[in-house]
Protein backbone atom coordinates (compact mmCIF):
# COMPACT_ATOMS: atom_id res chain seq x y z
CA UNK A 1 0.00 0.00 0.00
CA UNK A 2 1.60 3.25 -1.20
CA UNK A 3 0.59 6.84 -0.60
CA UNK A 4 -1.35 7.07 -3.86
CA UNK A 5 -2.75 3.55 -4.06
CA UNK A 6 -4.49 0.96 -1.91
CA UNK A 7 -4.32 -2.65 -3.11
CA UNK A 8 -6.02 -5.69 -1.62
CA UNK A 9 -5.07 -8.83 -3.55
CA UNK A 10 -6.28 -12.00 -1.82
CA UNK A 11 -6.11 -10.05 1.44
CA UNK A 12 -7.82 -7.48 3.63
CA UNK A 13 -6.63 -3.86 3.83
CA UNK A 14 -7.91 -1.15 6.19
CA UNK A 15 -6.96 2.53 6.27
CA UNK A 16 -8.14 4.37 9.38
CA UNK A 17 -7.27 7.30 11.62
CA UNK A 18 -5.58 10.53 10.58
CA UNK A 19 -4.02 9.90 7.20
CA UNK A 20 -3.43 12.18 4.23
CA UNK A 21 -5.54 11.40 1.18
CA UNK A 22 -3.90 12.45 -2.11
CA UNK A 23 -5.90 14.28 -4.75
CA UNK A 24 -5.90 11.09 -6.85
CA UNK A 25 -6.14 7.77 -5.01
CA UNK A 26 -6.14 4.40 -6.71
CA UNK A 27 -7.99 1.52 -5.02
CA UNK A 28 -7.64 -2.02 -6.39
CA UNK A 29 -9.25 -5.09 -4.84
CA UNK A 30 -9.12 -8.64 -6.19
CA UNK A 31 -10.60 -11.44 -4.11
CA UNK A 32 -10.13 -9.34 -1.01
CA UNK A 33 -11.53 -6.58 1.17
CA UNK A 34 -10.55 -2.90 1.36
CA UNK A 35 -11.94 -0.40 3.86
CA UNK A 36 -11.12 3.34 3.71
CA UNK A 37 -12.20 5.43 6.68
CA UNK A 38 -12.08 9.12 5.70
CA UNK A 39 -13.74 10.54 8.83
CA UNK A 40 -10.43 11.59 10.39
CA UNK A 41 -8.44 11.76 7.18
CA UNK A 42 -6.96 14.97 5.78
CA UNK A 43 -8.24 15.73 2.28
CA UNK A 44 -6.76 18.27 -0.06
CA UNK A 45 -8.96 21.26 -0.97
CA UNK A 46 -11.16 20.75 -3.98
CA UNK A 47 -12.13 17.38 -5.44
CA UNK A 48 -10.42 14.15 -4.48
CA UNK A 49 -10.71 11.49 -7.19
CA UNK A 50 -10.77 7.85 -6.09
CA UNK A 51 -10.22 5.41 -8.96
CA UNK A 52 -11.85 2.13 -7.92
CA UNK A 53 -11.15 -1.22 -9.52
CA UNK A 54 -13.01 -4.17 -7.95
CA UNK A 55 -13.07 -7.76 -9.21
CA UNK A 56 -14.80 -10.34 -7.01
CA UNK A 57 -14.02 -8.26 -3.93
CA UNK A 58 -15.53 -5.80 -1.46
CA UNK A 59 -14.66 -2.11 -1.01
CA UNK A 60 -16.16 0.12 1.70
CA UNK A 61 -15.53 3.88 1.92
CA UNK A 62 -16.60 5.64 5.13
CA UNK A 63 -17.10 9.42 4.76
CA UNK A 64 -18.29 12.08 7.24
CA UNK A 65 -21.68 13.72 6.57
CA UNK A 66 -20.26 17.09 5.45
CA UNK A 67 -18.33 15.64 2.47
CA UNK A 68 -20.27 15.28 -0.78
CA UNK A 69 -19.65 12.15 -2.88
CA UNK A 70 -20.12 12.05 -6.66
CA UNK A 71 -20.25 8.42 -7.78
CA UNK A 72 -19.58 7.70 -11.45
CA UNK A 73 -18.77 4.02 -11.08
CA UNK A 74 -19.49 1.47 -13.79
CA UNK A 75 -20.76 -1.88 -12.55
CA UNK A 76 -21.21 -5.33 -14.08
CA UNK A 77 -22.87 -8.10 -12.04
CA UNK A 78 -22.01 -6.03 -8.97
CA UNK A 79 -23.57 -4.05 -6.15
CA UNK A 80 -22.84 -0.33 -5.88
CA UNK A 81 -24.73 1.66 -3.24
CA UNK A 82 -24.61 4.79 -1.08
CA UNK A 83 -25.85 4.08 2.45
CA UNK A 84 -26.34 6.99 4.85
CA UNK A 85 -26.10 6.15 8.54
CA UNK A 86 -25.95 9.82 9.44
CA UNK A 87 -27.99 12.71 8.01
CA UNK A 88 -25.90 14.72 5.53
CA UNK A 89 -24.92 18.21 6.61
CA UNK A 90 -24.29 21.14 4.31
CA UNK A 91 -20.62 22.03 4.49
CA UNK A 92 -18.90 25.26 3.43
CA UNK A 93 -18.49 26.12 -0.23
CA UNK A 94 -14.79 25.16 -0.14
CA UNK A 95 -15.45 21.80 1.61
CA UNK A 96 -13.67 18.81 0.07
CA UNK A 97 -15.54 16.66 -2.41
CA UNK A 98 -14.98 13.05 -3.42
CA UNK A 99 -15.42 11.76 -6.95
CA UNK A 100 -15.57 8.00 -7.50
CA UNK A 101 -14.62 6.62 -10.91
CA UNK A 102 -13.70 3.16 -12.14
CA UNK A 103 -15.34 -0.24 -12.54
CA UNK A 104 -16.84 -2.81 -10.20
CA UNK A 105 -17.19 -6.36 -11.50
CA UNK A 106 -18.60 -9.31 -9.58
CA UNK A 107 -18.16 -7.47 -6.30
CA UNK A 108 -19.41 -4.74 -3.98
CA UNK A 109 -18.58 -1.08 -3.49
CA UNK A 110 -20.32 0.77 -0.66
CA UNK A 111 -20.08 4.42 0.31
CA UNK A 112 -21.20 4.73 3.94
CA UNK A 113 -21.94 8.16 5.40
CA UNK A 114 -21.32 7.99 9.13
CA UNK A 115 -20.52 10.56 11.80
CA UNK A 116 -16.99 10.90 13.14
CA UNK A 117 -16.25 8.83 16.25
CA UNK A 118 -19.41 6.75 15.88
CA UNK A 119 -19.28 2.98 15.72
CA UNK A 120 -21.00 1.17 12.88
CA UNK A 121 -23.28 -0.76 15.25
CA UNK A 122 -24.42 2.41 17.01
CA UNK A 123 -25.03 4.19 13.72
CA UNK A 124 -27.01 1.25 12.32
CA UNK A 125 -29.16 1.09 15.47
CA UNK A 126 -29.78 4.83 15.37
CA UNK A 127 -30.62 4.67 11.66
CA UNK A 128 -33.11 1.85 12.18
CA UNK A 129 -34.68 3.80 15.04
CA UNK A 130 -34.86 6.91 12.85
CA UNK A 131 -36.44 4.95 10.00
CA UNK A 132 -39.02 3.43 12.34
CA UNK A 133 -39.84 6.88 13.66
CA UNK A 134 -40.19 8.22 10.09
CA UNK A 135 -42.46 5.33 9.11
CA UNK A 136 -44.67 5.96 12.12
CA UNK A 137 -44.78 9.67 11.34
CA UNK A 138 -45.74 9.03 7.70
CA UNK A 139 -48.34 6.50 8.82
CA UNK A 140 -49.94 9.06 11.15
CA UNK A 141 -49.85 11.67 8.37
CA UNK A 142 -51.64 9.28 6.03
CA UNK A 143 -54.24 8.52 8.71
CA UNK A 144 -54.86 12.23 9.31
CA UNK A 145 -55.11 12.87 5.56
CA UNK A 146 -57.60 10.02 5.14
CA UNK A 147 -59.64 11.23 8.10
CA UNK A 148 -59.89 14.72 6.58
CA UNK A 149 -60.88 13.21 3.21
CA UNK A 150 -63.71 11.19 4.75
CA UNK A 151 -64.76 14.13 6.90
CA UNK A 152 -65.27 16.23 3.76
CA UNK A 153 -66.99 13.34 1.97
CA UNK A 154 -69.30 12.79 4.93
CA UNK A 155 -70.74 16.26 4.41
CA UNK A 156 -71.46 15.84 0.71
CA UNK A 157 -70.94 12.46 -0.95
CA UNK A 158 -71.75 10.10 1.92
CA UNK A 159 -74.66 11.61 3.87
CA UNK A 160 -76.12 8.15 4.53
CA UNK A 161 -73.02 7.01 6.44
CA UNK A 162 -72.69 9.75 9.01
CA UNK A 163 -73.23 7.25 11.81
CA UNK A 164 -70.06 5.33 10.86
CA UNK A 165 -66.61 6.18 12.26
CA UNK A 166 -64.31 7.58 9.59
CA UNK A 167 -62.08 4.49 9.53
CA UNK A 168 -65.05 2.30 8.53
CA UNK A 169 -66.41 4.53 5.77
CA UNK A 170 -64.25 2.60 3.29
CA UNK A 171 -66.53 -0.01 1.75
CA UNK A 172 -63.68 -2.42 1.01
CA UNK A 173 -62.43 -2.15 4.59
CA UNK A 174 -65.91 -2.85 6.01
CA UNK A 175 -66.29 -5.92 3.83
CA UNK A 176 -62.93 -7.31 4.88
CA UNK A 177 -63.80 -6.80 8.58
CA UNK A 178 -67.21 -8.44 8.18
CA UNK A 179 -65.95 -11.39 6.13
CA UNK A 180 -63.08 -12.05 8.53
CA UNK A 181 -65.45 -11.95 11.49
CA UNK A 182 -67.82 -14.39 9.78
CA UNK A 183 -64.95 -16.66 8.79
CA UNK A 184 -63.56 -16.66 12.35
CA UNK A 185 -66.95 -17.47 13.85
CA UNK A 186 -67.59 -20.22 11.30
CA UNK A 187 -64.15 -21.71 11.94
CA UNK A 188 -64.79 -21.87 15.68
CA UNK A 189 -68.17 -23.55 15.19
CA UNK A 190 -66.87 -26.05 12.64
CA UNK A 191 -63.83 -26.82 14.77
CA UNK A 192 -66.02 -27.65 17.75
CA UNK A 193 -68.46 -29.81 15.79
CA UNK A 194 -65.93 -31.63 13.58
CA UNK A 195 -63.67 -32.87 16.32
CA UNK A 196 -63.82 -36.55 15.30
CA UNK A 197 -65.15 -36.42 11.75
CA UNK A 198 -63.74 -38.20 8.64
CA UNK A 199 -60.87 -36.58 6.73
CA UNK A 200 -62.98 -35.88 3.65
CA UNK A 201 -65.06 -33.45 5.66
CA UNK A 202 -61.93 -31.34 5.91
CA UNK A 203 -61.47 -31.55 2.12
CA UNK A 204 -65.06 -30.38 1.56
CA UNK A 205 -64.52 -27.54 4.00
CA UNK A 206 -61.33 -26.47 2.21
CA UNK A 207 -63.14 -26.44 -1.15
CA UNK A 208 -66.01 -24.42 0.28
CA UNK A 209 -63.62 -21.96 1.93
CA UNK A 210 -61.68 -21.51 -1.34
CA UNK A 211 -64.92 -20.87 -3.25
CA UNK A 212 -66.06 -18.40 -0.61
CA UNK A 213 -62.68 -16.67 -0.66
CA UNK A 214 -62.82 -16.36 -4.45
CA UNK A 215 -66.30 -14.86 -4.30
CA UNK A 216 -65.21 -12.39 -1.61
CA UNK A 217 -62.11 -11.39 -3.56
CA UNK A 218 -64.19 -10.94 -6.73
CA UNK A 219 -66.72 -8.78 -4.92
CA UNK A 220 -64.03 -6.63 -3.31
CA UNK A 221 -61.94 -6.06 -6.45
CA UNK A 222 -64.80 -5.57 -8.94
CA UNK A 223 -65.14 -1.80 -8.35
CA UNK A 224 -61.39 -1.39 -8.82
CA UNK A 225 -61.51 -3.32 -12.11
CA UNK A 226 -64.33 -1.05 -13.29
CA UNK A 227 -62.24 2.02 -12.45
CA UNK A 228 -59.25 0.59 -14.35
CA UNK A 229 -61.43 -0.09 -17.39
CA UNK A 230 -62.82 3.45 -17.30
CA UNK A 231 -59.33 4.95 -17.00
CA UNK A 232 -58.15 2.94 -20.01
CA UNK A 233 -61.18 4.04 -22.06
CA UNK A 234 -60.46 7.68 -21.23
CA UNK A 235 -56.82 7.16 -22.19
CA UNK A 236 -57.96 5.69 -25.52
CA UNK A 237 -59.91 8.86 -26.31
CA UNK A 238 -63.39 7.82 -25.16
CA UNK A 239 -63.88 10.99 -23.15
CA UNK A 240 -67.61 10.44 -22.70
CA UNK A 241 -66.85 7.52 -20.37
CA UNK A 242 -68.33 8.01 -16.93
CA UNK A 243 -68.70 5.89 -13.80
CA UNK A 244 -71.93 5.76 -11.85
CA UNK A 245 -71.04 6.68 -8.24
CA UNK A 246 -74.50 5.61 -7.05
CA UNK A 247 -73.78 1.94 -7.68
CA UNK A 248 -71.21 1.78 -4.90
CA UNK A 249 -70.36 3.70 -1.79
CA UNK A 250 -67.34 4.50 0.28
CA UNK A 251 -64.01 5.05 -1.39
CA UNK A 252 -65.31 3.93 -4.79
CA UNK A 253 -67.76 6.82 -4.84
CA UNK A 254 -64.88 9.22 -4.26
CA UNK A 255 -62.82 7.48 -6.96
CA UNK A 256 -65.73 7.57 -9.42
CA UNK A 257 -66.32 11.28 -8.80
CA UNK A 258 -62.58 12.00 -9.25
CA UNK A 259 -62.43 10.05 -12.54
CA UNK A 260 -65.60 11.73 -13.82
CA UNK A 261 -64.24 15.18 -12.94
CA UNK A 262 -60.95 14.34 -14.66
CA UNK A 263 -62.73 13.19 -17.83
CA UNK A 264 -64.92 16.31 -17.85
CA UNK A 265 -61.92 18.63 -17.50
CA UNK A 266 -59.97 16.82 -20.21
CA UNK A 267 -62.98 16.95 -22.52
CA UNK A 268 -63.41 20.67 -21.83
CA UNK A 269 -59.71 21.38 -22.45
CA UNK A 270 -59.75 19.54 -25.78
CA UNK A 271 -62.93 21.35 -26.76
CA UNK A 272 -61.34 24.69 -25.89
CA UNK A 273 -58.28 23.80 -27.94
CA UNK A 274 -60.42 22.95 -30.96
CA UNK A 275 -62.36 26.19 -30.56
CA UNK A 276 -59.07 28.08 -30.18
CA UNK A 277 -57.69 26.56 -33.38
CA UNK A 278 -60.84 27.39 -35.34
CA UNK A 279 -61.11 30.91 -33.87
CA UNK A 280 -57.43 31.71 -34.45
CA UNK A 281 -57.66 30.48 -38.03
CA UNK A 282 -60.64 32.76 -38.62
CA UNK A 283 -59.08 35.74 -36.86
CA UNK A 284 -55.83 35.40 -38.79
CA UNK A 285 -57.45 34.89 -42.17
CA UNK A 286 -59.23 38.27 -42.19
CA UNK A 287 -56.25 40.56 -41.40
CA UNK A 288 -53.92 38.52 -43.60
CA UNK A 289 -56.30 38.88 -46.55
CA UNK A 290 -56.63 42.60 -45.87
CA UNK A 291 -52.84 42.94 -45.63
CA UNK A 292 -52.42 41.21 -48.98
CA UNK A 293 -54.77 43.72 -50.61
CA UNK A 294 -53.01 46.66 -48.93
CA UNK A 295 -49.62 45.44 -50.10
CA UNK A 296 -50.85 45.19 -53.69
CA UNK A 297 -52.39 48.68 -53.44
CA UNK A 298 -49.23 50.20 -51.99
CA UNK A 299 -47.12 48.49 -54.64
CA UNK A 300 -49.27 49.74 -57.54
CA UNK A 301 -50.03 53.26 -56.32
CA UNK A 302 -47.34 54.05 -53.75
CA UNK A 303 -50.11 54.97 -51.29
CA UNK A 304 -48.76 55.88 -47.83
CA UNK A 305 -52.25 55.56 -46.38
CA UNK A 306 -52.27 51.89 -47.37
CA UNK A 307 -48.99 51.43 -45.52
CA UNK A 308 -50.47 53.01 -42.38
CA UNK A 309 -53.48 50.71 -42.63
CA UNK A 310 -51.07 47.81 -43.06
CA UNK A 311 -49.29 48.84 -39.88
CA UNK A 312 -52.59 48.78 -37.96
CA UNK A 313 -53.28 45.25 -39.20
CA UNK A 314 -49.80 44.18 -38.09
CA UNK A 315 -50.51 45.60 -34.63
CA UNK A 316 -53.76 43.60 -34.49
CA UNK A 317 -51.86 40.42 -35.33
CA UNK A 318 -49.16 41.28 -32.79
CA UNK A 319 -51.79 41.72 -30.07
CA UNK A 320 -53.40 38.39 -30.98
CA UNK A 321 -50.06 36.59 -30.88
CA UNK A 322 -49.29 38.22 -27.51
CA UNK A 323 -52.54 36.90 -26.05
CA UNK A 324 -51.87 33.42 -27.38
CA UNK A 325 -48.33 33.43 -25.96
CA UNK A 326 -49.61 34.57 -22.57
CA UNK A 327 -52.22 31.81 -22.62
CA UNK A 328 -49.52 29.27 -23.50
CA UNK A 329 -47.28 30.42 -20.63
CA UNK A 330 -50.15 30.03 -18.17
CA UNK A 331 -51.00 26.61 -19.61
CA UNK A 332 -47.52 25.31 -18.78
CA UNK A 333 -47.06 27.28 -15.55
CA UNK A 334 -44.03 29.25 -16.80
CA UNK A 335 -44.18 32.21 -14.41
CA UNK A 336 -41.14 34.47 -14.06
CA UNK A 337 -41.76 35.94 -10.61
CA UNK A 338 -39.76 39.01 -9.60
CA UNK A 339 -40.04 41.57 -6.78
CA UNK A 340 -41.98 44.45 -8.36
CA UNK A 341 -43.47 47.81 -7.53
CA UNK A 342 -46.89 47.25 -9.07
CA UNK A 343 -47.62 50.96 -8.88
CA UNK A 344 -44.82 51.74 -11.33
CA UNK A 345 -45.56 48.71 -13.52
CA UNK A 346 -49.30 49.38 -13.84
CA UNK A 347 -48.72 53.12 -14.33
CA UNK A 348 -46.26 52.46 -17.15
CA UNK A 349 -48.61 49.97 -18.82
CA UNK A 350 -51.62 52.28 -18.45
CA UNK A 351 -49.88 55.40 -19.78
CA UNK A 352 -48.55 53.35 -22.68
CA UNK A 353 -52.19 52.45 -23.44
CA UNK A 354 -53.19 56.13 -23.50
CA UNK A 355 -54.45 56.65 -19.93
CA UNK A 356 -53.66 60.07 -18.46
CA UNK A 357 -51.25 59.93 -15.46
CA UNK A 358 -53.68 61.92 -13.27
CA UNK A 359 -56.27 59.13 -13.74
CA UNK A 360 -53.95 56.53 -12.18
CA UNK A 361 -53.80 56.11 -8.41
CA UNK A 362 -51.70 53.83 -6.17
CA UNK A 363 -52.82 53.33 -2.56
CA UNK A 364 -50.66 51.72 0.12
CA UNK A 365 -47.67 49.41 -0.22
CA UNK A 366 -48.12 47.72 -3.59
CA UNK A 367 -44.87 45.74 -3.75
CA UNK A 368 -45.22 42.04 -4.60
CA UNK A 369 -43.53 39.17 -6.39
CA UNK A 370 -45.14 38.71 -9.81
CA UNK A 371 -44.49 38.03 -13.48
CA UNK A 372 -44.11 41.51 -15.05
CA UNK A 373 -44.99 40.38 -18.58
CA UNK A 374 -48.23 38.70 -17.52
CA UNK A 375 -49.26 41.56 -15.23
CA UNK A 376 -48.70 44.03 -18.10
CA UNK A 377 -50.84 41.80 -20.32
CA UNK A 378 -53.62 41.74 -17.71
CA UNK A 379 -53.60 45.54 -17.34
CA UNK A 380 -53.59 46.02 -21.12
CA UNK A 381 -56.52 43.60 -21.46
CA UNK A 382 -58.52 45.49 -18.82
CA UNK A 383 -57.95 48.81 -20.56
CA UNK A 384 -58.71 47.31 -23.97
CA UNK A 385 -61.91 45.78 -22.57
CA UNK A 386 -62.96 49.19 -21.23
CA UNK A 387 -62.26 50.77 -24.63
CA UNK A 388 -64.23 48.15 -26.62
CA UNK A 389 -67.17 47.54 -24.29
CA UNK A 390 -67.25 50.44 -21.81
CA UNK A 391 -66.62 53.62 -23.74
CA UNK A 392 -63.02 53.89 -22.55
CA UNK A 393 -61.20 53.74 -19.22
CA UNK A 394 -61.61 56.74 -16.96
CA UNK A 395 -59.61 55.59 -13.91
CA UNK A 396 -57.01 52.99 -12.95
CA UNK A 397 -56.43 52.09 -9.30
CA UNK A 398 -53.77 49.95 -7.57
CA UNK A 399 -54.51 49.29 -3.90
CA UNK A 400 -53.28 46.94 -1.20
CA UNK A 401 -56.11 45.11 0.53
CA UNK A 402 -54.96 42.92 3.43
CA UNK A 403 -52.82 40.17 1.92
CA UNK A 404 -53.62 41.03 -1.71
CA UNK A 405 -53.06 43.83 -4.16
CA UNK A 406 -55.99 44.88 -6.35
CA UNK A 407 -55.75 46.43 -9.82
CA UNK A 408 -59.04 47.76 -11.17
CA UNK A 409 -60.18 49.83 -14.12
CA UNK A 410 -63.31 52.01 -14.21
CA UNK A 411 -65.07 52.62 -17.52
CA UNK A 412 -67.76 54.99 -18.76
CA UNK A 413 -70.05 52.36 -20.25
CA UNK A 414 -73.48 51.09 -19.27
CA UNK A 415 -72.12 48.40 -16.97
CA UNK A 416 -72.38 44.61 -17.15
CA UNK A 417 -75.56 42.76 -16.12
CA UNK A 418 -75.03 40.47 -13.15
CA UNK A 419 -76.15 37.38 -15.07
CA UNK A 420 -73.44 37.91 -17.73
CA UNK A 421 -70.47 38.67 -15.49
CA UNK A 422 -69.39 35.04 -15.12
CA UNK A 423 -69.45 34.52 -18.91
CA UNK A 424 -67.19 37.55 -19.39
CA UNK A 425 -64.26 35.59 -17.94
CA UNK A 426 -64.80 32.55 -20.15
CA UNK A 427 -62.84 32.18 -23.37
CA UNK A 428 -64.58 31.90 -26.75
CA UNK A 429 -67.86 33.36 -25.44
CA UNK A 430 -69.35 35.66 -28.12
CA UNK A 431 -69.49 39.34 -27.23
CA UNK A 432 -70.50 42.57 -28.89
CA UNK A 433 -66.88 43.43 -29.63
CA UNK A 434 -66.11 40.21 -31.52
CA UNK A 435 -62.71 38.53 -31.30
CA UNK A 436 -61.67 35.39 -29.47
CA UNK A 437 -62.97 36.41 -26.06
CA UNK A 438 -59.53 35.86 -24.57
CA UNK A 439 -59.12 39.29 -22.96
CA UNK A 440 -60.86 38.92 -19.60
CA UNK A 441 -60.35 35.15 -19.62
CA UNK A 442 -56.59 35.80 -19.61
CA UNK A 443 -57.00 38.37 -16.84
CA UNK A 444 -58.75 35.75 -14.68
CA UNK A 445 -56.15 33.07 -15.38
CA UNK A 446 -53.25 35.46 -14.69
CA UNK A 447 -54.86 36.46 -11.39
CA UNK A 448 -55.42 32.82 -10.34
CA UNK A 449 -51.82 31.95 -11.26
CA UNK A 450 -50.70 34.73 -8.87
CA UNK A 451 -52.94 33.56 -6.02
CA UNK A 452 -55.80 36.00 -6.65
CA UNK A 453 -58.95 36.35 -8.72
CA UNK A 454 -60.89 38.63 -11.07
CA UNK A 455 -64.26 40.33 -10.77
CA UNK A 456 -66.74 42.73 -12.34
CA UNK A 457 -68.68 45.22 -10.21
CA UNK A 458 -70.78 48.33 -10.68
CA UNK A 459 -68.89 51.61 -10.56
CA UNK A 460 -70.39 54.22 -8.26
CA UNK A 461 -72.06 56.75 -10.52
CA UNK A 462 -72.52 54.33 -13.41
CA UNK A 463 -70.35 52.13 -15.53
CA UNK A 464 -68.38 49.01 -14.71
CA UNK A 465 -65.40 48.36 -12.47
CA UNK A 466 -63.31 45.42 -13.66
CA UNK A 467 -60.24 44.27 -11.77
CA UNK A 468 -58.06 41.49 -10.49
CA UNK A 469 -55.95 40.74 -7.42
CA UNK A 470 -52.63 39.03 -6.85
CA UNK A 471 -51.24 37.68 -3.60
CA UNK A 472 -48.75 39.90 -1.81
CA UNK A 473 -47.25 37.27 0.51
CA UNK A 474 -43.81 37.73 -1.10
CA UNK A 475 -43.74 41.47 -0.72
CA UNK A 476 -40.43 43.17 -1.32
Amino acid sequence: MSGASVRAMLSSVERRGAWVVPSHLEVRAFWGNAELDLREAVLEPGTTTIDVGVVMANVEILVPPHIAVDSQLESFAANVCDHALAPPRAGPDDAPRIKLVGKVRFGNCKVITIARGERREEAEWRTRHHHRHERRRRRWEHLHAEREMWRRARQSDEPDQRWLPWWLMSRMRRRIFVFLAIGLAAGIVIGVRLEHRPWWWIAIGAVLLSMLSGAIAWRITRPLIMAIRAARDIGDGKLDTRLDPRRHGGEFRLLANAINDMATKIQQQLSDQRQLLAAVSHELRTPLGHMRVLIETARDRGDLGALQELEREVLVLDDLVGKLLASSRLEFGNLDRRPLDLGELVTDAATHAGIAPESIEAIGDVHASADPTLVRRAVANLIDNARVHGGGAIAVRIERRAGQIAVEVDDAGPGVPSDRRADAFRAFVPSSGGGLGLGLALVSRIAVAHGGGAWIADRPGGGARVGFTIAAEAAA
